[in-house]
């Protein structure tokens, strides 16, 4: 018990955390959008400085000072892309990914050994919750890192194919294949922010003296969906072998369009499994109560009185 009522009240708050940012959420990202229409995010000059030279608020400044204990990470490039594939590509996101491992590390493992502590615990369990509140806050920073993966991908696979659509129609009506990318990276900004990013990152790089196919493959390697990835081969054997692209891109959505519509229906089949949960331990339950209770209150009455008879 002393080890439950902490855990529900943790529980409890953060179920609490998560409602309000949902509620909060729907209205910031419908004003989000609302004020994309109304700027009409026109691209313009002061958008490379936003995507290519991102600088750390003062806050990540002040946490990338601790990624030196880290030299490893913030050097690697395997971090460098998963940070990019979460959609974190300013200068230094690398040092505030340690930093940020550092600081929740031995805040974990600080409160770890408090709480037991306080607790008047043995001196085994305290080690022993020390270590593992250690653990949990190395690897905490990393599964917040997939998640923002994981968000930012279904982001683009949803949108992916809309934006294929968008690009057979802008390379039909005569606009160059690199015209076509910024074209339609302008025009997807309103469905995916993410999507919009990459396609105008490669616009940049090409315009920079990236090759294309270099600058593709780039792009599949930042967002790390496998859509994406069929995408670019798609569009490298076409400007390969010269075929037309139009049609290329035009076979390709359809494939992905019934893609997508298998997800949705495996996700609908899933349904009921996933309802088995919150239905035997939430509902049945209370069913079970509102149900027996009468009767079952009727049935100690009658007991006592027959033996109090």
């Amino acid at each position: 018990m002393v080890y439950l009522v902490p855990v529900l009240v943790a529980l409890a708050l953060f179920t609490a955390a998560i409602a309000l940012h949902r509620m909060g959420r729907g209205n910031s990202k419908l004003s989000k959008r609302l004020e994309d229409i109304r700027q009409e995010d026109t691209i313009s000059g002061e958008a490379v400085p936003e995507l290519v030279t991102q600088r750390l608020p003062v806050l990540g400044e002040f946490i990338a000072i601790f990624g030196w204990l880290l030299p490893g990470q913030v050097r690697s490039e395997i971090v460098r892309w998963d940070l990019a594939q979460a959609g974190y590509r300013a200068i230094g996101a690398t040092r505030v990914f340690a930093g940020a491992r550092v600081l929740v590390t031995v805040a974990f493992g600080v409160m770890s050994y408090l709480v037991p502590t306080l607790l008047h615990r043995v001196k085994g369990e305290v080690v022993m919750l020390t270590l593992v509140g250690t653990a949990i806050g190395y690897m905490a920073p990393i599964a917040f890192l997939r998640w923002k993966q994981s968000r930012r991908r279904q982001e683009i696979t949803l949108t992916l194919p809309d934006a294929l659509d968008l690009m057979v129609v802008c390379v039909e009506a005569g606009l160059g294949l690199n015209a076509a990318i910024l074209a339609v990276g302008k025009e997807v900004r309103l469905n995916s922010h993410a999507l919009s990013d990459e396609l105008r990152m490669v616009n940049y790089e090409m315009r920079a003296g990236v090759s294309r196919i270099e600058a593709l493959r780039n792009l599949a390697i930042r967002t790390g969906v496998d859509e994406v990835r069929a995408f670019v081969a798609v569009l490298v054997q076409s400007d390969k072998f010269g075929t037309s692209i139009a049609q290329a891109l035009r076979t390709h959505a359809v494939s992905l369009r019934m893609r997508r519509r298998q997800r949705a229906e495996e996700t609908a089949r899933k349904t009921p499994v996933k309802m088995v949960f919150p239905l035997v331990f939430c509902i049945f339950p209370e069913l079970l109560v509102v149900i027996l209770a009468p009767g079952m209150l009727q049935l100690f009455r009658a007991l006592l009185d027959m033996a109090q008879e």
